[in-house]
């Protein structure tokens, strides 16, 4: 190959055209295997929780290679007509990413046709007058006042907006040093007095305020009460159920030995032993399901990430059957919470009144569905207090429905 410098202007360009129809070659075909790898659960077989996991360390992609590349992997099982447009460059991978929420079977040859060749920008303005989205709120807030110039210095020429760089976004955890970390999040005005709040109560032994003192505070007494529901963890553990009851089911005692053998980890691996890496959305799973009379013993029981415990449940009983039996159940979920959102339609008692109460009460340990039933009542005249009495004397009230055995 000759040096870029001997090359003629000519064959510089020609060689450059042909480079650049071989790459979108390749990145047709590169995201057509990624589809096919996500279809046979290969990314799961490899002991990697997800396909972005599986290309961020697998690949070597970056975070907006694995991103845009897995949306237009899928796209492809959808639409194989998405073969073609990246192939010939018709439509580019970030327009993908922007047509992937709008395309649907009927319009998406012509959201394809209208995109071809277009921009990022071009296109957000197309999405926009096809898609328009509701107005933004209007709001007004003080500027500071703009500094003076310094005596001697000449005045500052602003740049215009189209020519000011896209804003950094805010990344809610940034590393400062080795240790410390930068977090930063926007909280509403009542999560502002609950922190107002424990930081007088907690004034004694933090006089300066420091959110970050209360913050861990509130996290370790957080991770107990997590710790004791997800893990089982206790002080006092109990005697061991009969192995009638943990047939049944996994018991707690169970639960505290497979995490404390299997760790905050998922326990999958692969055909050469690596260990799937994810740590959060973990499951319990039955090695032999209990459908086919697997028991609830701590040898019968692992930690799997969801991803993983799908795998193993599609490997059991088919992969079709676990997407009825998902299906059925988020249609369950909605028609409950249609229900329940209709029941509380028809309730007079205010909602502010009864986001509060809400709170209140399941904060004190009371189920939310028991909760719901007791305001219920009240808002529908069912109760001693009409639903616009004073706050207090409703938290009271319903208490008293809550616990009638009791005097509140």
């Amino acid at each position: 190959m000759k040096h870029l410098r001997d090359l003629s202007d000519d064959e510089l360009l020609f060689g450059l055209e042909k480079l650049v129809c071989s790459q979108r070659e390749l990145t047709a075909r590169l995201i057509g295997l990624l589809g096919e790898v996500e279809e046979r659960r290969l990314h799961l077989k490899a002991a990697y929780s997800s396909m972005f996991e599986f290309c961020r360390e697998k690949l070597r992609m970056s975070e907006g290679e694995a991103f845009r590349r897995i949306t237009a992997a899928r796209l492809l099982r959808r639409f194989p007509v998405v073969y073609e447009l990246i192939e010939s460059g018709s439509v580019h991978l970030s327009a993908l990413t922007l047509l992937r929420d709008h395309l649907t079977d009927e319009n998406h040859l012509e959201l394809f046709r209208q995109a071809s060749g277009k921009t990022k920008r071009e296109l957000e303005a197309l999405l926009a007058a096809r898609f328009p989205k509701p107005d933004a709120p209007s709001r007004i807030r003080k500027l500071p006042p703009p500094k003076p110039p310094e005596s001697g210095a000449e005045p500052v020429q602003r740049p215009l907006l189209s020519a000011l760089p896209p804003p950094k976004p805010v990344k809610p955890v940034e590393p400062l040093s080795a240790a410390r970390y930068k977090i930063q999040f926007t909280a509403d005005a009542g999560l502002k007095e609950k922190l107002e709040r424990a930081q007088n109560l907690l004034s004694h032994s933090n006089p300066s305020g420091d959110l970050a003192v209360l913050v861990e505070r509130a996290v370790d007494l957080l991770l107990a009460i997590l710790e004791k529901k997800k893990l089982g963890k206790t002080d006092r553990p109990r005697r061991a159920a009969s192995r009638a009851k943990r047939a049944a089911a996994v018991t707690r005692s169970v639960r505290r030995a497979v995490f404390a053998r299997d760790g905050m980890q998922c326990s999958f691996q692969d055909a050469s032993g690596r260990r799937c890496q994810a740590r959060a959305l973990l499951e319990l799973d039955h090695i032999q399901a209990q459908a086919l009379g697997g028991c609830g013993e701590a040898g019968n029981v692992r930690v799997l990430c969801r991803a993983h415990n799908r795998l193993h449940a599609e490997e059991t009983f088919g992969k079709q059957h676990i997407k009825n039996k998902i299906h059925f159940r988020q249609k369950k979920y909605q028609l409950k919470t249609a229900e329940q959102r209709s029941q509380v339609d028809n309730d007079p008692l205010p909602e502010v009144a009864q986001d509060k109460l809400l709170s209140a009460l399941t904060n004190l340990g009371f189920r939310a569905s028991e909760t719901r039933g007791a305001l219920r009542q009240i808002g529908q005249g069912k109760s001693r207090l009409s639903p616009s009495a004073p706050m207090t004397g409703l938290l009271r009230e319903a208490l008293q429905l809550l616990t009638p055995d009791a005097r509140v």
